[in-house]
């Protein structure tokens, strides 16, 4: 340009446009790279070959380059203020840029930043970040949640970066592991030995290892460097970083292991047409030459720099404070900024410091190693927000690849009608689906292990047993010896002669042998010694001594009370008097004296109480029948013969009692051989409807009888007797290469409550509410801690009683036997001389 058009062009702005002075500040390492991007940067916004809303001259750039120490910062500040420096871009870190953003606040300057803030807001807005924070944190929740990172080890370096997932983190089922990098440790050695020994503490390897790092460029490729030499660089791991442009630079080494990296940036795939327009390509490149050594993220810093300045210049003016200025401090206000494209996007504030319009993107190291770009999320300051997510459908990413495998792995499950295992469902378009806890079992481990299944039901509804002695089998164990089936899954237990011949896998539900009948009518019990039901022995065996012990306290307050005949109330007489009391009868006796009649009334309170209290409780005995077990053990199962019992034939349960060398159960097994009709079914569902319809005890596993329980209020378990430990597992044929991935499966969902979780969902499903037909306050016999009250009140009594008969027997010695023998006793001669002189005396 001409000096006569530049010479015009500053007359125009001074008439229609705004002359703003920058000042910069960042630290000596970056100096060189931020100074060659503003030299690029500013004379094309002065040239208009970058438009901005309304004419922009940037007439003057100020530099700040700090070294080691912040002391002279403020002066420093306060010299850009002294040559009206309006605008300040901090490139710096964020404890830096907080006593910048305190500075700039007195003095009135705009202070521009872009580092990523905590997630928290502060209560006053004095900067513009043009980094998306708030944005960055959302977006990490929303991978965090779509990549199901359930576990997950979080690295950092800032003591306070967890402050910027705070939100985000607290949000989470469960807690990440927390793993900071120590300032010292320059090789990043003793940070990656601690995530190996996190990861080997919470058991990582036999699945992903998630981890996200928050660090700085240099220190996340150091912790690569120092990740491959303890092996973590493999297809077990997944790393998602923060710190990098892209995937294309830096990482060629670690290409070739398989493992997954995710990046999340503002570098985008390509330039778009806006930019093309002021040739911004161009400008990135001219950039990229004159720096002679690269630094880790170029694009984002050359990105933010532009953004930053093209921010200030639509900024607006304002006035500026000297430090030396004594005119009060005026409440710092942000200015109005309208939205306008950016190289980091739309930049927009909506009235405070944090970026409301952004749009980010995701990158993905893929299985060959290149840099793959995955997803983009753009949110408006309106405030929507919109993630989109092409993994699946972009070839070499991890997740095209693992459903390419899954399309290659899909396998022929085989099982067996039986609810709540495998339920026929019919849809209303007449297709037929399966559910139930088998199939939501099975989707858990297709899910984590990355298959596909085809689900069949059993062609002969069996299980599996030898035919006839042979080597062949039936049921579904015969189809995984055939070929027809990867694998079983079904409620199937484990057997000596099933392991013969095929493989397991660890129990996914612990389980015995129980028994299942019918609840018992009641019907009414005959028995001779019914009338003692309303109370039990202890309540009888008080009252017989509580009897003795009062006779005996009547006996002695009776030859103790002079007023009383001996001769009446001998032992004898005495618990005949009070059997006739208890039994409401005359006895013939009377008592005379004051001690006997007390215990009398005592006692007949007593037996009154008991007595409405036995009639009471008999009463509801007579209305409300018990329900009694004709059995309640396998021994008494054995011994009786109004019941018939038996089992599924073929199954595990009947090979239990087949080949058992215990007594009991050899004759239990006798029994079922030789019962006619059989005592064998060939299903559940028709073992529970003989138990209904049938005098039939049907011998089955406790996890399906506990769910026949639930579904039927007829039906009950008896005693709570459960035969041996077993366990319901997959059956694989021998040698599957399944088995063990299966297994550590089944133990991760066992450990996380996954699979008690899903055994809830079905057992308790459709549950029905039985309502007890005894109720148990009127069947039980009183005891005696309901009349505990009742013997301490005729003991309290009986006491008393005895205590007046002692009174009396005192007094008869000391007033009434010195009368009968004519003499008076002192005692009474001193009380009448007392009346006499009250009497004689003048007052009186």
């Amino acid at each position: 340009m001409s000096g006569h058009l530049k010479v015009l062009l500053l007359v125009l702005l001074l008439y229609n446009g705004s002359t703003i002075r920058i000042g910069l500040i960042t630290s000596h390492h970056l100096e060189h790279s931020v100074r060659t991007a503003v030299n690029i940067i500013v004379p094309r916004i002065n040239e208009q070959i970058v438009k901005t809303r309304g004419v922009c001259f940037i007439s003057h750039t100020s530099f700040i380059v700090l070294r080691n120490s912040h002391d002279d910062l403020n002066e420093r500040i306060c010299g850009l203020a002294k040559s009206e420096v309006t605008v300040i871009i901090g490139v710096v870190d964020r404890e830096t840029g907080s006593i910048i953003e305190e500075q700039c606040a007195e003095l009135n300057i705009l202070f521009i930043h872009y580092y990523w803030t905590p997630g928290y807001q502060k209560k006053q807005q004095t900067s513009l970040n043009l980094y998306p924070s708030m944005e960055y944190s959302q977006l990490m929740e929303r991978l965090i949640n779509l990549w199901r990172w359930d576990n997950f080890v979080y690295i950092y370096s800032n003591y306070d970066a967890p402050k910027q997932l705070i939100e985000t983190l607290s949000r989470l089922e469960k807690s990440p592991a927390l793993l900071r990098a120590h300032t010292l440790d320059d090789s990043m050695m003793a940070t990656a030995l601690a995530l190996r020994d996190t990861c080997d503490r919470n058991r990582c390897w036999p699945k992903k290892n998630r981890v996200l790092i928050e660090l700085s460029p240099n220190e996340t490729l150091t912790f690569f460097d120092a990740s491959l030499k303890l092996g973590m660089i493999s297809v077990h791991n997944w790393f998602l970083i923060t710190a990098l442009d892209d995937l294309k630079d830096h990482l060629s080494q670690y290409t070739h292991n398989g493992m997954r990296v995710s990046l999340l940036t503002v570098s985008k795939e390509k330039w778009n047409q806006n930019d093309l327009a002021i040739k911004l390509p161009d400008m990135y490149q001219d950039y990229l030459a004159h720096i002679p050594n690269s630094p880790r993220t170029p694009f984002k810093d050359f990105a933010f720099i532009f953004d930053s300045i093209l921010l200030a210049c639509h900024s607006g003016e304002r006035k500026i404070k000297t430090c030396g200025d004594d005119e009060p401090v005026r409440k710092y206000k942000l200015p109005i900024v309208k939205p306008f494209k950016g190289l980091t996007g739309t930049i927009s504030f909506n009235g405070t410091s944090e970026r409301s319009d952004s749009e980010l993107h995701i990158w993905e190291m893929g299985i060959t190693g290149a840099g793959l770009h995955t997803g983009t999320w753009k949110s408006t300051w309106e405030g929507s927000k919109e993630l989109t997510m092409l993994a699946k459908n972009i070839p070499g990413t991890h997740e095209h690849y693992q459903a390419s495998v899954r399309e290659s792995r899909t396998l022929k499950v085989t099982s067996i009608h039986e609810k709540p295992y495998v339920i026929e469902k019919i849809m209303p378009d007449g297709r037929v689906k399966h559910e139930g806890f088998c199939v939501d079992l099975l989707d858990k481990l297709a899910e984590m292990l990355h298959f596909n299944y085809t689900l069949k039901i059993v062609k002969d509804n069996k299980y599996g047993e030898r035919k006839n002695g042979t080597d062949e089998w039936d049921g579904m164990i015969g189809e995984i010896l055939r070929g027809d089936a990867d694998m079983a899954v079904a409620p199937i237990t484990v057997t000596a002669t099933r392991l013969e011949v095929i493989d397991f896998t660890d129990p996914f539900l612990q389980l015995g042998i129980s028994m299942l009948m019918r609840q018992p009518n009641p019907k009414a019990s005959s028995s001779l010694t019914r009338f003692l039901w309303p109370l039990s022995a202890s309540v009888w065996t008080f009252s017989a001594i509580a009897t003795v012990l009062t006779a005996l306290l009547v006996t002695i307050a009776a030859v103790l009370s002079p007023k009383e005949s001996t001769t009446e109330f001998k032992v004898q007489n005495s618990v005949w008097y009070l059997v006739c009391i208890l039994l409401r009868a005359g006895s013939g006796y009377n008592c005379q004296a004051g001690a006997t009649r007390l215990i009398s009334a005592v006692w007949w309170t007593f037996t009154l109480v008991l007595i409405a209290q036995y009639t009471a409780n008999f009463a509801a005995l007579l209305t409300v029948d018990r329900k009694s077990m004709p059995f309640n053990s396998f021994e008494e199962l054995g011994n009786q013969t109004e019941y018939n019992f038996g089992a599924i034939l073929g199954g595990s349960t009947m090979q239990f009692f087949k080949y058992s060398r215990i007594e009991t159960f050899r004759r239990l097994w006798e029994r079922m051989q030789s019962a006619e009709p059989s005592a064998f079914v060939k299903t559940n569902h028709e073992g529970v409807n003989r138990v209904l319809n049938e005098k039939y005890v049907f011998l089955m596993e406790s996890a399906t009888l506990d769910y026949q329980v639930t579904q039927n209020c007829n039906l009950t378990r008896v005693g709570n007797v459960v035969l041996g430990s077993n366990g319901y597992s997959i059956a694989l044929p021998k040698g599957s290469k399944w088995r063990e991935k299966l297994t550590r499966q089944i133990l991760d969902l066992n450990e996380k409550g996954i699979i008690l979780m899903l055994k809830n969902n079905w057992w308790k499903k459709s549950q029905q509410e039985c309502q007890s037909s005894e109720p148990e306050d009127l069947q039980t016999a009183l005891g005696a801690e309901n009349v505990y009250g009742l013997f301490l009140l005729l003991a309290l009594g009986s006491g008393i009683g005895v205590l007046c008969a002692v009174l009396e027997h005192t007094h008869f010695i000391f007033f009434e036997k010195n009368k009968r023998n004519g003499q008076t006793p002192k005692l009474q001669q001193m009380i009448e001389t007392i009346h006499a002189e009250i009497r004689n005396s003048p007052k009186f």
